[in-house]
């Protein structure tokens, strides 16, 4: 090559480069919106916790607590996501700069021989080349940006999936110990009606009842034996599905809710803090957001494929008996028969991240809903079940004064049945305001996005991931 054409090819080459060197495409910014200031009927102030705040302890029940290490630790679900965290990191560290490089170690060894001719030959060679893509435009570092973004949705659907078990594991457990406590109050209310079973065939026996009452007594007998198969199967129904969550063998689940009957309740009221802390507590929505930093990086990516490329491409090829051979060159590639398609991409790449943008508007003002309402439904659980708490109380002793008076032929065995039926009724829906009070406030700190991940960002989770696994 002359030294004017090698010359002439640098001026280009370097030409290209200065002139060429920009990232194109949009930076991304946080969508700038307004949140409410403070949530419905409630104090503004800053939470000082939320990711790492172990929530589900205040339910005070030290069965609960080993279930949600143990699920936290075993669940399936929660291992995939890990996995799916690590092939997302493996991604990003291969994308971007690492791209840019390309390059083959070639080696061939070719004996040939003429079957006409006695003589045969052979062939070495060796040749090594390498390509390295000038980023012109910002494609790598904008797909990088976008590699990061999708490890990031990763790491925060792993987080994600973290407080869905959480939540699964709490509500199962309470619901499990609601029917728990449901077959123990019905086996409570058989051993009173068969009490005052025996009462009415001694008054009976005496001619002091009819037949009538005897028989209508049974039939509460009866009814209250026929609602405890339905308590117990779904205790047991409960626990088979807890131990679905932590991938565990049912008897073992079993052996561990042996021990305790009362069901979880709330000593504290959880902070709510402002909904603002929302953008930086609730996995789904920094989920929603990384989605939408991808879908921005995308843009630059698919724009940058629209403008000419610049790539040096360099070899060696080495053959026994013949000279080295070296060659060196740069190549510029515009695209044009394709440049349509790939306009039609860049508009898809636009219109997409606009979506994403509306996704996760839309999941800020969905979590901020989800908020006040689980603050309703709190609000009513304790309101109802203190009303519940009197009731039973009232009940409790109507009840008594009932069986004494009864026993006093004071008042028929129908208006004693009847008292006993209503505490029954009142018994129950105790259990179930409990039940639901507990329910009301698991859902309030699961919408406030408390517990996923202590102390952790995506790069330290995945450094942490890869460290165990080496």
């Amino acid at each position: 090559m002359s030294r004017s054409k090698w010359t002439a090819r640098c001026v280009l080459l370097a030409g290209t480069i200065l002139c060429s060197c920009t990232v194109v495409g949009v930076d991304y910014q946080r969508p700038d919106f307004a949140v409410p200031a403070a949530y419905y009927q409630s104090r503004s102030y800053a939470t000082a916790q939320g990711a790492a705040e172990t929530w589900w302890q205040g339910l005070n029940d030290a069965t609960l607590n080993r279930l949600v290490d143990a699920g936290l630790a075993q669940n399936l679900g929660i291992k995939a996501a890990r996995e799916r965290l690590k092939a997302a990191e493996a991604l990003r560290r291969g994308t971007g700069r690492p791209q840019q490089v390309s390059g083959n170690l070639e080696g061939s060894s070719i004996f040939s021989r003429r079957e006409s001719q006695n003589n045969s030959s052979s062939q070495d060679i060796a040749e090594v080349g390498a390509t390295y893509v000038f980023d012109l435009f910002g494609e790598f570092e904008r797909r990088s940006e976008r590699a990061v973004a999708d490890r990031d949705a990763q790491f925060y659907q792993m987080a994600t999936t973290r407080l869905a078990i959480t939540d699964a594991i709490t509500r199962t457990y309470i619901q499990a110990r609601f029917f728990q406590r449901g077959a123990a109050v019905t086996r409570k209310t058989i051993r009173l009606r068969e009490q005052i079973l025996g009462t009415v065939v001694e008054l009976q026996e005496a001619r002091a009842v009819l037949a009538l009452d005897v028989e209508r007594t049974k039939l509460q007998v009866a009814s209250a034996k026929a609602d405890l198969p339905g308590f117990i199967a779904s205790y047991e129904s409960s626990v088979f599905a807890l131990a679905t969550l932590l991938d565990r063998d049912a008897s073992e689940v079993f052996a561990m809710m042996k021990g305790n009957y009362s069901q979880p309740y709330p000593a504290t009221k959880p902070e709510l803090g402002v909904p603002a802390t929302l953008l930086r507590n609730r996995p789904d929505i920094l989920l929603a957001e990384a989605q939408l930093r991808s879908a921005t990086a995308d843009i630059g990516v698919t724009e940058a494929e629209l403008y000419p490329s610049l790539e040096i491409t360099g070899s060696v090829q080495a053959v026994r008996n013949v000279p080295d051979l070296y060659s060196i060159g740069p190549t510029l590639n515009f695209p044009l028969f394709n440049r349509p398609v790939l306009r039609a991409f860049h508009k898809r790449a636009i219109a997409e991240a606009k979506a994403t943008e509306y996704d996760y508007r839309s999941a800020v003002r969905g979590a901020v809903e989800e908020v006040q309402s689980q603050q309703s439904s709190l609000r009513a659980a304790r309101q109802r079940t203190a009303a519940q708490v009197r009731a039973v109380n009232l009940g409790t002793k109507v009840a008594d004064l009932a069986r004494e008076t009864f026993t006093a032929s004071e008042i028929t065995l129908f208006d004693l049945l009847n008292t006993e039926e209503a505490l029954r009724d009142n018994e129950l829906n105790l259990i179930s305001a409990r039940r639901d009070l507990a329910l009301a406030w698991a859902g309030l700190q699961i919408s406030l996005g408390k517990g996923w991940a202590p102390d952790q960002t995506p790069a330290s989770a995945t450094a942490a991931l890869s460290a165990k696994a080496e």
